[in-house]
């Protein structure tokens, strides 16, 4: 077969299984910097990079999803280093650990070398993925790595790369991913930056839904003991974040609802879950949190975590986030703080359209776009929000 018709039949293949009408095929790798969407003002768009050879991938801006079509390949560059952003390395799948029924913790080290300098520093700089590629179908999908476990090597760049993966239905490179086996090569490509946390940020409030844990992850490492990061996050079932504890107390009830069930001897709480006392067994990304916790703990900007499940009718609401951002905006006030506050949302393409409204394509980029969704009805002065 003619290798021209072989890649289109790979192409028509890939986008039989993207349905959203929103996504696109682009030239949009490798991906600009970030910038956040204000209350006030909308982001730039990116600058165009040229590069050569092609590929086409599945970006999904840290675990959305659009294909778009990218360049190199992993015979196209001498470089010794073990990850860079041209060509594709091979990684080794040294463990494979179950999260839940349809997620797992995949863990890659390098065949060759270390990460390197550039890992090291993109986890005090923001948010970063890295592509892994499909190799029967030449596509690849950007994921989000999981901090360093604070139990490994104290150098980043000597610790290997853990990924939250989530097996999606007709999921080309999750599928794959999760059909490995322990010892099976893997190639990667990035790292990536997707947003650059600004320095003099002091009071950090994000929405996670689903995998986009692993994002909240990364701010909340790359911000330790310089801002107060709150993770509200929202999951389909237990098994996803079993044995989580939510740090927040219940809000004040208010409003004629809650004194109706006051009068009826009801429970008359809002929607922030109630701390529990008794967990049993922990997930392993509740552990990692919980460690981060206790990390947090021992300075002065601490890190809190909110569990959601629906499967429990445990759901955020506009007057939980309302709540938090005028609890943290007391607090800011209280002690002075000029520094920035932001609201990131994270997640399915659904869940960060109903907080932020979606993000916009322009100019073949994916960018921010206007504050839409619930957080542009609510009171947000003085806080950016950005969509990962």
């Amino acid at each position: 077969m003619r290798p021209a018709l072989q890649t289109w039949r790979a192409h028509f293949k890939l986008n039989r299984h993207i349905a959203p009408p929103q996504r696109k095929n682009l030239e949009l790798f490798p991906r600009g910097v970030r910038t956040s969407t204000t209350t006030s003002r909308n982001a730039s768009t990116p600058k165009r990079r040229g590069r050569t050879g092609i590929l086409l991938v599945l970006a999904t801006s840290a675990l959305g999803g659009a294909a778009y079509r990218s360049y190199g390949s992993s015979g196209s560059s001498g470089s010794k280093q073990s990850l860079n952003t041209t060509s594709f390395t091979p990684f080794t799948l040294i463990s494979k650990e179950p999260v839940s029924s349809t997620s797992s913790i995949l863990t890659l080290q390098p065949q060759h070398g270390t990460l390197g300098n550039s890992i090291r520093d993109m986890w005090t700089i923001g948010v970063w993925s890295v592509q892994i590629k499909q190799p029967q179908l030449q596509i690849a999908r950007a994921y989000t790595p999981l901090p360093p476990a604070l139990t490994g090597p104290a150098d980043a760049s000597s610790a290997p790369l853990r990924l939250l993966v989530r097996k999606e239905y007709n999921g080309e490179v999750s599928g794959y991913l999760h059909r490995l086996s322990e010892g099976a090569t893997v190639e990667l490509r990035g790292p990536t930056l997707e947003y650059e946390i600004p320095q003099n940020v002091e009071e950090v409030l994000f929405l996670a839904g689903g995998t986009g844990i692993a994002p909240a992850m990364q701010v909340a490492h790359a911000l330790a003991g310089r801002a107060k990061v709150h993770i509200l996050w929202a999951t389909r079932k237990r098994e996803d974040c079993i044995g989580g504890v939510s740090d927040t107390r219940p809000l004040p009830a208010s409003g004629w609802l809650f004194a109706l069930k006051g009068m009826l001897g009801m429970q008359a709480t809002a929607d922030i879950p109630k701390t529990e006392t008794s967990v049993g067994d922990k997930g392993l990304i509740v552990q990692q949190l919980e460690a981060m916790k206790r990390e947090a703990a021992t300075v002065e900007h601490q890190l809190s975590i909110d569990y959601f499940v629906d499967e429990e009718s445990r759901f955020i609401q506009p007057e939980t986030v309302s709540a938090l951002v005028g609890c943290l905006d007391g607090k800011a006030r209280a002690t002075d703080q000029q520094g920035k506050k932001l609201i990131f949302v994270s997640g399915p393409d659904g869940f960060v359209k109903y907080w932020a409204g979606p993000k916009q394509w322009s100019g073949g980029r994916e960018i921010q776009g206007p504050l839409g969704g619930m957080l542009s009805k609510l009171n947000l002065s003085g806080w950016e929000v950005v969509k990962l």
